[in-house]
């Protein structure tokens, strides 16, 4: 695109300074890269080295971005017997009154001083219990190291960062305000879960793998249709399991629009084809606790069904409940909304979940990425306007998310190639690089003479044609014994429910086994819950005999070779904590991808599967010599060697005259 005039901006950027290739992480995924980029530190040492990890003793997966707890509420479990007390205190002064009361009548007052504690006391305890939950969740986020915009602010360097991914729970620091990326979820608690609504007795997901569409049957497609809009699980009390707000739809005579009103908010119409403004729904715990949300709806039709999509419901960013801290500091972003309007919260900002279910299609997923660029390119202009700024840092996720699901448009090898759709969307992937320089043109516009500008990817793409499923592969390698055939189906929703995982697998004869993606742990006797293999001189005789192996992998139906390469731990990280960083990471060459089922530690039937789903591009598994991202830079950028994430912010902290907090894994560009 360089090369044929497209890009503009970024040419000029070039031509005033470097373009080269960057290499990204190992593996190539948007938490582990930007963990880097974050802190100057390899993935060993950040351990944000996969969007999973796994519990070693229970061999559970678990999101290593961030891990959920609680604290208690007041005085917890004895919230109860503490608001029995009090309401006891104040029955006591009411019975004192009493008292002296039923004296002058010459009456009980014992009995009656009795009677009005017991009541009080009864009463508060059954009040409180009701309204106040005994722990609030909270989150951890589990990236190691110290972020550069935190140093530079220590040394006075005043900074704003926009999303950029592994920074939820946002955390305060001097000098500056930052807005979470990738990280944050939706009000249900997960990266994002779309409804779609549908009087269509026959409709199924097209593509159901680990994600989620929540689908809502709708009893009728003609008049007044009663549903519900799903929020939050419920966390604080043991009912309901699910938050729900009633709604109402009215199809209008002569199929001309619906009316959605759910309860709390006002009614709006849309007609076929059209989008709602964004929508406030309150979800109520109690009387006391209640949440607020906000979503948006498209009317996808009317005949011969009712299909209306709402989006995943994004919390507010003026009303966020305690455990949910977006910014930094926590009232930046109120004040975002009150100057640049409601914008989304959520960290996966663009619904890709509702196009690999096949729920929207093409033109409503770009229509939503374009609504979401605007908002955010916005925000980001009227930041740059602000005087005093020493350090600028946004993320803009959208030409992932295009590249995601549009790819196959690019690739007529791909099973889900079309050549009529490919006309249509294909140039999608190009419009999206063109919006972004448009969006470095806006950022040149603001500089000043002597102002440093870096504009980089954490990785690149590549078309994803086939599956490979390693824990299959262990299996009829004989690393891996089951204790029945074949697998179960896994999804991410089994993450949050507590399903179960490895359901077949006996422990007791295994050696190793694969979770996210693309990575091998042994099963290490005294780490893992019921590992076998020695420490030691077995271990190392494993790994390499897997390494070696793996690596010969061939596909039948292609004769490729799906593995480019399989690395060691200590061969790409310095330093690593042994009982967290796995022991292999298996790399894909291009056309290739680890599975879906694969990835969550199920056993497939078969090794080898074609990729016949939206979700068609991928760089999560793949080399990163075959997905390099990119690297400009508005002054030259050395060409004697092939520059790293981990060089971006040891660059950075140099530019600034800021000295690292601790030794960096990559060196300074210039």
């Amino acid at each position: 695109m360089l090369g044929e005039g497209k890009l503009p901006n970024l040419a000029k950027l070039a031509a005033s300074g470097g373009f080269r290739p960057l290499l990204p992480t190992i593996p190539a995924q948007t938490p582990v890269s930007w963990s880097t980029f974050s802190t100057g530190l390899s993935p060993g040492r950040t351990q944000i080295f996969d969007f999973l990890k796994r519990d070693p003793k229970s061999y559970r997966p678990e999101f290593a971005i961030a891990t959920e707890g609680k604290r208690r509420l007041l005085l917890g479990a004895g919230n109860p017997a503490g608001g029995a007390a009090t309401a006891g205190i104040l029955g006591f002064l009411l019975a004192f009154l009493a008292v002296r009361f039923a004296a002058r009548q010459g009456g009980r007052a014992s009995l009656a001083a009795g009677l009005v504690v017991a009541a009080f006391a009864g009463w508060g305890g059954w009040k409180v219990g009701r309204l106040l939950p005994e722990s609030l969740p909270t989150v951890t986020n589990n990236r190691l190291g110290t972020p550069f915009w935190e140093a530079a602010g220590a040394k006075g360097i005043k900074s704003i960062v926009m999303h950029v991914p592994v920074t939820f729970p946002a955390k305060d620091y001097e000098n500056g305000e930052l807005l979470s990326g990738l990280g944050v979820p939706d009000v249900r608690g997960r990266i994002g879960t779309p409804s779609y609504y549908t009087s269509d007795p026959f409709f199924a997901p097209r593509n159901k793998n680990e994600f989620s569409v929540e689908l809502v049957r709708l009893e009728s497609n003609v008049g007044t249709i009663r549903t519900e809009v799903f929020g939050p699980y419920n966390k604080l009390f043991k009912t309901p399991p699910v938050v729900k707000v009633p709604m109402t739809l009215t199809v209008l005579p002569g199929g001309g629009g619906l009316t959605v009103e759910p309860a709390g908010s006002g009614p709006l119409t849309l007609k076929p084809g059209s989008w709602s403004d964004w929508v406030v729904f309150t979800f109520p715990f109690n009387d006391l606790v209640k949440l607020t949300g906000m979503g948006r709806f498209y009317l996808i039709s009317l005949q011969p069904e009712v299909k209306l999509y709402l989006s995943p419901i994004h919390f507010h960013p003026a009303k966020l409940p305690p455990a949910v801290k977006i910014s930094a500091p926590a009232s930046l972003s109120a004040s975002l909304a009150n100057r640049f309007g409601l914008y989304k919260t959520m960290g996966w900002s663009i619904d890709t979940w509702s196009m690999s279910e096949e729920t929207i299609d093409e033109p409503v997923f770009l229509e939503d990425v374009n609504f979401t660029v605007r908002q955010f390119r916005k925000m980001m202009n009227g930041l740059l306007d602000e005087k005093g700024i020493g350090l600028f840092v946004q993320i803009f996720e959208f030409t992932d998310r295009v590249g995601h699901v549009m790819w196959r448009y690019l690739d007529p090898e791909h099973p889900a190639y079309d050549a009529r759709k490919a006309a249509l969307y294909g140039p999608s992937v190009e419009a999206s690089y063109r919006e972004m320089d448009g969006i470095v043109g806006d950022a040149m516009g603001h500089l000043s003479p002597g102002d440093l500008l870096i504009v980089l990817s954490d990785h690149g793409f590549a078309t994803w044609r086939r599956s490979v499923n390693y824990n299959t592969w262990l299996v009829r390698n004989g690393y891996m014994t089951l204790k029945a055939e074949g697998g179960k189906q896994a999804d991410l929703e089994m993450l949050f429910g507590q399903g179960e995982f490895w359901p077949n697998v006996d422990w007791s004869k295994t050696r190793a086994y694969s979770m996210g993606l693309g990575e091998i742990y042994l099963n290490v006797r005294g780490r893992e819950g019921q590992g076998i293999v020695a420490p030691g001189a077995e271990y190392e005789a494993v790994r390499s005999e897997i390494q070696v192996r793996i690596k010969t992998l061939v596909d039948p139906a292609t004769g490729k070779r799906p593995v480019k390469n399989a690395y060691t731990r200590e061969e790409i990280y310095g330093s690593f904590d042994a009982a967290v960083i796995p022991d292999l990471f298996v790399t894909n060459d291009e056309g290739y991808r680890v599975g879906w089922q694969s990835s969550l530690g199920v056993v497939t039937k078969e090794m080898f599967e074609e990729n016949r789903q939206v979700w068609s591009g991928d760089h999560c598994s793949v080399d990163p010599s075959v997905v390099p991202g990119i690297l400009f830079a508005n002054r030259p950028l050395p060409k004697e060697r092939a520059p790293v994430m981990a060089d971006v912010p040891a660059t950075l902290y140099k530019a600034l005259g800021v000295e690292p907090p601790e030794k960096l894994d990559g060196v300074p560009l210039f």
